[in-house]
């Protein structure tokens, strides 16, 4: 009964104010949407509004920073986006290298692409940009969706072995595990488009997960 997943996918939820960013005043019209109650139709026009601004925007870049960091903490978020407001990188440049790993996903072109935003080897944040540049191929991946994967990997034939899913932060070292959830979250998605339509993509199974582990909701296995 595939049902469930479309359930969880409808309740998906992400709330974010970018208005609370401590250097808003700072960067006239950007830093206004306040994302509430950050439903799945709401999140679709934030990505959308990051792709048509990023090549020529850096502040587009330092929103979604904002955005995905904002659950763990507003004044972790905005230092990390001042890092990158502040990083004197040209956003043409984050815009080439983001699609240079999008056009051949491995480590080395992630890596590369993660270095001109942050130093730390953590893949969460960067790995937000390809799932908002290409859902269809590119999901998400944060501590959120390995607690799910370590608990229910077996009913959904998640592969590989239990102890090479991480148990804290994702770093680059668990690579192995990005490029497994990455290619199950497409596989699941054709089952899905074909099972219960209509086309699902690699993003919309990543924030049913999401939404199944915070919310504790069933997803059916597939078949």
């Amino acid at each position: 009964m595939p049902h469930t997943w479309k359930y969880a996918l409808d309740e998906y939820r992400y709330p974010v104010d970018l208005r609370r960013f401590a250097g808003a005043p700072q960067h006239r019209a950007w830093f206004e949407m306040n994302i509430c109650p950050g439903n799945p139709l709401q999140t679709a026009g934030f990505e959308s509004r990051f792709c048509a601004q990023a090549r020529d925007r850096l502040q587009a870049w330092a929103e979604v920073v904002f955005w995905k960091l904002c659950s763990g903490g507003q004044r972790i978020a905005a230092e990390k986006a001042k890092m990158v407001l502040d990083s004197g990188v040209c956003a043409a440049d984050l815009w080439s290298s983001c699609t240079a790993y999008i056009e051949q996903p491995d480590r080395r072109t992630f890596s590369a692409f993660r270095n001109m935003l942050f130093s730390s080897p953590v893949v969460a944040t960067a790995a937000t940009f390809p799932a908002f540049i290409r859902p269809e191929t590119f999901p998400m991946v944060d501590k959120q969706i390995a607690r799910w994967v370590r608990m229910n990997r077996d009913q959904h034939g998640f592969p590989g072995d239990i102890n090479r899913v991480p148990s804290q932060t994702i770093t680059e070292s668990h690579w192995y595990f990005v490029e497994s959830w990455m290619e199950w979250c497409q596989s699941t998605a054709r089952k899905l488009s074909d099972g219960i339509g209509p086309v699902w993509r690699a993003r919309d199974v990543e924030m049913a997960v999401f939404t199944a582990q915070r919310c504790e909701l069933p997803l059916n296995p597939l078949t």
